[in-house]
């Protein structure tokens, strides 16, 4: 892809993206292109235009618009003030034309005013997945980078005046673009994550919700009426959340978990075999079980590389002296002394 220059850099950006088919955001020189912010609301623009073009198709106001324009051409073919005379003469009278590139601007002016018109209060609504074991980069039309964690679900709604995440299901990496004008809100269950320049990780859990903030800082707090005031949170801290979204105590961010999956690897820091179970399942489509639940407090550590399950049942069998039992639907994991002779 070609770096754009002139007037028009957000439009070119987003003619030669599409053309592609492939976003810009390996593109060192897009990267540095789009951290202006006035780079970024230009290239909303354009998301935003495309988005709703199907919607002009049948716009009264923009067939009204095109209509004064023909008028307007009438108009100047009947008063004599055209911008070029035609070179033949007929009956002794000058024909006067306006040229067809004059026409041409004159609608596209026009239509960019109804696409102004059109999109003044309006908003567009994406959503973005992952399915088990995958992970997906999504960079937004505001410069922002969504980083989707596995079994993983975000609605995405931008606007002029707003920036609305609705974390569905599973867990994503924020990495938000500076724009104080519009607060970038993630809302994951019943909790709202604020922020305006920074990042941060969204996870639903089993118990509710989980926020940890890697740059910057965030507030969270309850959506909806909720009487109680947002928690602050800093750069290297995180928070809990209940489904209702009553925030917990101030707590340490789970950084090397976050970097971990950032790089195709599951980390385990002395975690209960269950709770290491529960976050290993989660990039696989055969769950590991235990056969016996006692063995769910025995305590693990280690990184293992996502995909290798081969590792990971050797460190079951090696490190913690389990016998492995792979079937079609679970691989279940039995003490050794059960085996018989």
């Amino acid at each position: 892809m070609n770096a754009p220059s002139g007037d028009f850099e957000a439009a070119d950006w987003f003619a030669q993206s599409r053309a592609a088919q492939a976003a810009a955001a390996s593109e060192p020189s897009w990267l540095q292109w789009i951290e202006d912010p006035g780079h970024q609301r230009a290239y909303e623009n354009c998301e935003l235009a495309w988005a709703f073009s199907a919607e002009l198709h049948d716009s009264p106001a923009l067939a009204a618009l095109l209509a004064g324009a023909d008028a307007q051409v009438a108009q100047h073919r009947t008063a004599g003030t055209p911008a070029t005379r035609a070179s033949g003469r007929s009956g002794g009278r000058t024909r006067w034309r306006v040229p067809a590139w004059q026409v041409g601007l004159a609608a596209s002016v026009l239509a960019l005013g109804a696409f102004a018109w059109l999109f003044s209060n309006r908003s567009t609504t994406a959503e973005y997945s992952t399915a088990v074991g995958e992970q997906r980069t999504v960079l937004l039309a505001d410069g922002s980078t969504v980083f989707l964690n596995t079994d993983s679900d975000v609605q995405v709604e931008l606007s002029r005046h707003l920036r609305r995440i609705e974390l569905i299901r599973g867990e994503a990496l924020f990495n938000v673009s500076h724009d104080p004008a519009r607060p970038f809100a993630v809302h994951a269950l019943q909790g709202v994550t604020t922020a305006v320049g920074t990042q941060f990780d969204v996870e639903i859990t089993r118990g509710g919700a989980a926020v940890s903030v890697l740059e910057g800082s965030v507030t969270v707090g309850a959506g909806g009426d909720a009487v109680a005031a947002p928690v602050a949170v800093a750069a290297g801290s995180g928070v809990g959340y209940t489904p209702q979204g009553a925030v917990s105590a101030i707590r340490p961010a789970e950084v090397r978990r976050i970097e971990g999956w950032r790089t195709q690897r599951i980390v385990v820091n002395d975690l209960p075999l269950d709770a290491a179970l529960a976050e290993y399942n989660r990039y696989t489509r055969i769950p590991i079980v235990l056969g016996d639940p006692a063995l769910g407090s025995r305590h693990i550590n280690g990184v293992f590389h996502i995909g290798d399950e081969a590792a990971f049942l050797s460190a079951m069998e090696q490190g913690l002296h389990l016998k492995v039992a792979q079937g079609d639907a679970q691989t279940v994991l039995e003490p050794q002394d059960r085996e018989q002779p």
